[in-house]
């Protein structure tokens, strides 16, 4: 089996234990930062697994006869082939079915790459076209964007709308404020482009989109005291919006009901 197509698989079949995992025990609980370090940990761990020969020791029938067993001795297996094969191969053709699959990848993946960075490109356009006020180490752009409030690394994005003195307007301000303490651009910007290379991997996609709620049930818990819990839930509930930014921390973000449950 070719080797590059061998790894996709090893990767696929790897995210896709450890992301099941995550789906039927960690989902949905009350440690959002255990499962942040969980998500990140289990791509990098996907990534590395197919490249790691671990040592397993147990017979062949016990690796028969359990499936856990069984798949660690084939994930955690180097992507060669035990008896390799010399065959005199006639004069190279360009045009073979493996160089046509090669370039389709790498196309999809350009495309992919190119949402990207048309998103940082509309960012750049809108840090262009209104005013950028630095508030210690923050850079503050005023603006009637629409989908703002969201933050992207050290900008915050405000709406002019929402009065930034009032209780609402705090609440937003300390959620968008611990997006960029806790650095979560870089979970984004990160997952977005394993996204860009392992665009095939469903598992990966699926984990991305977690890995936002978790910044937002974390940036929510960080906004509202025991006391705000209600009046925060009204407010994502009346001004749910969609955002276009694909690599910001949108404060009004399409998971309501799950946002308003873990509060």
């Amino acid at each position: 089996m070719n080797s590059v197509l061998l790894y996709l698989l090893q990767v696929i079949l790897a995210s896709g234990i450890l992301y099941c995992y995550y789906h039927f025990f960690l989902r949905n609980k009350r440690f959002h930062r255990y499962n942040r370090f969980y998500i990140l940990t289990a791509t990098v761990i996907s990534i590395l697994v197919p490249f790691l020969n671990i040592p397993v020791y147990f017979t062949q029938n016990q690796a028969s006869s359990s499936f856990v067993l069984y798949t660690l001795s084939n994930i955690s297996t180097p992507a060669y082939d035990a008896d390799p094969v010399i065959i005199n191969a006639p004069s190279h053709n360009w045009f073979s079915w493996q160089n046509l699959l090669y370039i389709a990848y790498i196309l999809i993946a350009a495309l992919v790459l190119i949402r990207v960075i048309l998103s940082l490109r509309k960012i750049r356009l809108i840090i262009k076209k209104n005013p950028v006020e630095r508030i210690e180490n923050i850079r503050f752009v005023n603006t009637e964007e629409p989908g703002t409030p969201f933050s992207f690394f050290r900008w915050l994005f405000w709406n002019k709308k929402i009065e930034l003195q009032s209780e609402k307007g705090e609440q937003i301000f300390r959620h968008e404020l611990f997006h960029i303490e806790q650095k979560h651009s870089w979970d984004i910007l990160f997952m977005e482009l394993l996204t860009v290379i392992f665009w095939i991997n469903p598992f990966f996609h699926l984990m991305k989109k977690e890995l936002k709620a978790i910044h937002e049930f974390l940036a929510d818990q960080f906004a509202v005291s025991e006391n705000q819990k209600w009046e925060y839930a009204e407010l994502l509930l009346m001004q749910a919006l969609n955002t276009q930014h694909h690599l910001t921390n949108p404060f009004f973000h399409n998971q309501i009901k799950r946002r308003i449950a873990m509060l």
